[in-house]
């Protein structure tokens, strides 16, 4: 029988909090499966789509169901907005889908979710949603539940934050951390770390393509790659030319705090007017450059961190000082690539501005050094540099730099030089 029009309108009216209390028990669903951060998460996605497609970019796939972002290999592409009501006493703002590989430190994947409040109040409305709320443990600076792959199953272990898995070890992380310096914001982020593998993507992250799984890359040597002979004429420069066969220093960063400045040695070798360098940082990092005057980058290689490909410049717009007088300006536009090519990798581009300043005794810098310094101060964008040209060794060193983090103010400690 057909409701007369005020009955229908009761009759809506009486259903919508039915409705609302359906809608919150399956957003609700979902965040608890999220916290145990297996391919549960997709799943309840899944059995909840029609919930969630109101408030969040979905994707669907045989049995599974994923918030889909741009690209997750890329900063700028790997979060999208979502808007739920509140879940649990959470109000979710976003959600991203990192992946990075580290080399050496293994493969890493983030996928979460930026909430509204600060760490303790996101963790105080997140531990409830958990099968096992106190192992969410209170680090200071980031709530942490960490676990290891043992077998075919997983084992609690105490967080030790600041290192990491490898290639041989696997870990599965929930995390609670500060989002931004207002601390306004948290991220809620599952991740896996260290020796991931397509069988632990297929079994855990139902979402990642076949085609983006982890792969072994090839170990490529630094001096295996060419430079594109239209990049090395564009760093042909007379007046940047090195002037020894072989050069090493030792520097500390004197901002460093207290008992933590680490030396780091820098070994250079001319050839063919260009610069080899060697940076050594620690035992187990290392970085190899090919360089114009350790000014302009024609190709690079990180050992120990990264996927240890080389960074190579495919092309270059160099436009150099005739001489060294104040307000002379030096530049070089620069397009990178990786060899070999990382999936879904995209060509660099950097920009890299200098300009002359005042000359100065060199020995300023180093006590043993002998003629005169040039003051270059070059703008990278995000990152600032003091450089000192040094015209007797054909060579820029660096004075001080700023970045994203804190400046840094560099103190060098030896020099050798063999002409």
């Amino acid at each position: 029988m057909k409701l007369p029009f005020p009955a229908a309108l009761l009759a809506c009216a009486l259903c919508a909090p039915a409705i609302t209390h359906a809608n919150d028990a399956a957003l609700t669903d979902t965040l608890k499966a999220f916290t145990q951060c297996d391919a549960g998460f997709f799943d309840s996605l899944n059995t909840h789509r029609d919930t969630w497609k109101a408030y969040a970019p979905l994707k669907q796939d045989k049995s599974s169901t994923w918030i889909a972002v741009k690209n997750r290999s890329e900063h700028e592409a790997n979060t999208v907005p979502v808007s739920p009501p509140s879940i649990a006493g959470l109000k979710l703002l976003s959600y991203f889908d990192e992946s990075s590989d580290l080399g050496q430190l293994g493969h890493y994947y983030y996928w979460g979710f930026i909430v509204e409040g600060g760490i303790d109040e996101v963790a105080k409305h997140l531990a409830p949603l958990m099968a096992q709320p106190a192992t969410l443990q209170n680090l200071g600076r980031m709530y942490v539940r960490s676990e290891l792959k043992m077998g075919d199953s997983w084992q609690l272990i105490v967080p030790k934050p600041g290192t990491a898995p490898g290639t041989k070890n696997v870990e599965r992380v929930l995390l609670v951390e500060p989002e931004g310096k207002q601390g306004t914001q948290s991220r809620i982020s599952c991740s896996l770390q260290g020796a991931v593998n397509a069988a632990m993507l297929v079994q855990l992250r139902p979402d990642i393509a076949p085609a983006d799984y982890p792969t072994q890359r090839p170990d490529i040597a630094i001096d295996s790659i060419p430079v594109p002979p239209a990049v090395l004429a564009q760093l042909n420069a007379p007046l940047l030319q090195p002037k020894f066969k072989t050069l090493s220093y030792t520097y500390i960063d004197k901002n460093s705090p207290a008992g933590k400045a680490r030396p780091v040695t820098v070994e250079y070798t001319a050839e063919g007017g260009l610069l080899k360098s060697n940076e050594i940082y620690s035992n187990t990092f290392h970085v190899e450059r090919l360089t114009l005057a350790d000014l302009i980058q024609a190709k690079a290689k990180m050992h120990g961190i990264g996927d240890e490909s080389v960074t190579l410049t495919q092309q270059a717009q160099v436009s150099l000082p005739q001489n060294w007088n104040p307000g002379q300006t030096l530049s070089a536009r620069r397009s990178l690539v990786n060899v070999p090519a990382k999936a879904n990798g995209k060509t660099q581009e950097t920009v890299m501005n200098c300009t002359v300043g005042q000359r100065f005794p060199a020995k300023q810098v180093f006590a043993e050094l002998t003629g005169d310094a040039i003051q270059l101060q070059c703008d990278q964008g995000h990152y600032k540099t003091t450089r000192a040209f040094i015209e007797d060794l054909g060579i820029a060193l660096t004075l001080d730099s700023v970045s994203d983090s804190a400046p840094s103010v560099y103190e060098y400690t030896a020099l050798d030089v063999v002409r």
